[in-house]
């Protein structure tokens, strides 16, 4: 079976093993003319970490993963207020079964398990697709054009396949009111001064993380309520917004702004996807692209490896080409219902993450300072593991 996988992110490079694993063959497009560093460091953990145990790449994890001493919460003036110890809310809150690290080094780690094995197509997207009963046929970006048994739009919240398929991102898509940014800098002085420890500023409707990476750098992560949509998501765009948004802040608020003239700044507006139909015919929907439940649910890396597998492993039991159809039904009913209840779950915490008010502040640091204490372990526990280990890749 030619399977067509559009997009060479976690959620169509964890596919394109598997389905080359089946004996069929994938070919991935990826509109970025390589793979991708940008972005921000990312928790996984529940079915995306037990369909990793299942494809025998914890080690490979654990090689990336951040193993960050401490969460400090600071004060509007950066004065620390409390810590947590990582490896405590690592062994109480997700039973040891949990890993941080960049979604840029999880990419990179997936593209290695295929690279030389299933080719990848840089710098192309699928510009137009037409299916009938047999055959996907598709024209891409450069002009050339192919026929193929299925198509996978994996091509993230703002997939272009969903467009050409199912209609429009405005009819699909659930906007929560919050945006978000992330850039990395290499600044030595700050990194000495931040050391190991994950640092966190919140403040009624806004959110500023900090944190050591690789290669002697920081990264940064801003989260933010607004009332209004920004015209548009270019870098520059991203700049002008953080300067709306967080100039006249203290700390090193700042510093952090003017640095983000340096570089690329990954902005977006935190949303999540909701169709009735994950596929049409020869084309399917996985990930962000169908199933984004957006950072406040803490999975999406998660679910995009899990729900990936999946796909992949319904395919892969294909044999008659008549039965594709049935596989891609199988995997959008044995994923959806899950996936809407994490969504459920990710728009009832979006205020929890980002306080919209003192009281819901006070509330926040509260739960944090005892996030490794019976009952607050158990309650996040019950937020972002959910009891759902093994679930969805068991399905």
């Amino acid at each position: 079976m030619k399977v067509l996988i559009s997009g060479g992110r976690i959620a169509g490079l964890t596919p394109a093993h598997g389905l080359r694993r089946h004996g069929h063959d994938p070919v991935v497009v990826e509109r970025s003319p390589k793979v991708r560093d940008e972005g921000y460091m990312i928790d996984f953990l529940g079915p995306g970490y037990d369909t990793s145990e299942r494809m025998g790449m914890l080690s490979e994890l654990e090689g990336i993963h951040y193993q960050i001493p401490r969460l400090a919460f600071v004060d509007a003036v950066g004065k620390e207020k409390f810590s947590i110890s990582y490896a405590a809310l690592r062994k109480d809150v997700f039973g040891g079964r949990h890993f941080n690290f960049m979604r840029g080094d999880l990419e990179r780690l997936l593209y290695s398990r295929i690279e030389g094995r299933v080719p990848v197509r840089f710098g192309t997207e699928v510009e137009a697709l037409e299916q009938d009963e047999a055959q996907v046929d598709v024209r891409f970006s450069d002009g050339s054009t192919g026929s193929f048994d299925v198509v996978i739009g994996a091509d993230g919240i703002h997939s272009r396949v969903r467009e050409l398929a199912f209609g429009e991102e405005s009819r699909f898509s659930r906007p929560l009111g919050y945006y978000t940014a992330a850039f990395v800098l290499d600044d030595p002085e700050m990194r000495r001064r931040f050391g190991d420890a994950f640092y966190t500023l919140n403040v009624p409707g806004r959110q500023v993380g900090v944190y050591p990476i690789r290669g002697g750098r920081l990264a940064t992560l801003f989260l933010f309520k607004a009332q209004r949509r920004p015209a548009d998501f270019s870098t520059e765009a991203a700049r002008r917004e953080l300067e709306t948004v967080y100039g006249g802040m203290h700390w090193i608020v700042p510093r952090l702004l003017e640095r983000s003239t340096h570089g690329q700044v990954y902005f977006d507006e935190v949303a999540q996807i909701e169709m009735p139909s994950w596929n049409v015919g020869r084309v399917a929907l996985v990930g962000d692209a169908c199933q984004s439940v957006s950072l406040f649910a803490g999975q999406g890396a998660s679910m995009a490896v899990a729900g990936a597998y999946l796909l992949a492993e319904k395919l892969g039991a294909v044999r008659d080409h008549k039965d594709i159809t049935a596989a891609l039904a199988r995997y959008e009913q044995s994923l959806k219902p899950d996936i809407q209840k994490r969504q459920k779950s990710g728009r009832r915490l979006a205020r929890w993450f980002v306080p919209d008010s003192r009281i819901r502040l006070v509330l926040q640091e509260a739960v944090w300072r005892l996030a490794t204490r019976p009952p607050a372990s158990l309650i996040l526990r019950r937020q972002f593991v959910a009891g759902n280990r093994g679930k969805v890749v068991g399905a």
